[in-house]
């Protein structure tokens, strides 16, 4: 199975929004949306550091609509 790399980071002002990237692709998500496909633990990195880098599948990159 082939994985993606998708960076996130959050949308400056917000507490609800993320923006997600791929080499190809940024795009605006909810919090929620991000944690329905990604899981709880994938929003760790973001409330400690403001970003985080995670290996996602073809899959997972669809739902999330990058």
């Amino acid at each position: 199975m082939h994985s993606f790399s998708l960076q996130v980071r959050w949308v400056p002002g917000t507490s609800n929004r993320l923006i997600v990237c791929n080499q190809s692709t940024e795009k605006e998500v909810f919090l929620h949306t991000f944690e329905d496909v990604c899981g709880k633990q994938a929003t760790f990195d973001l409330y400690l550091q403001g970003k985080t880098t995670l290996q996602l599948s073809g899959k997972e990159m669809k739902r999330l609509g990058v």
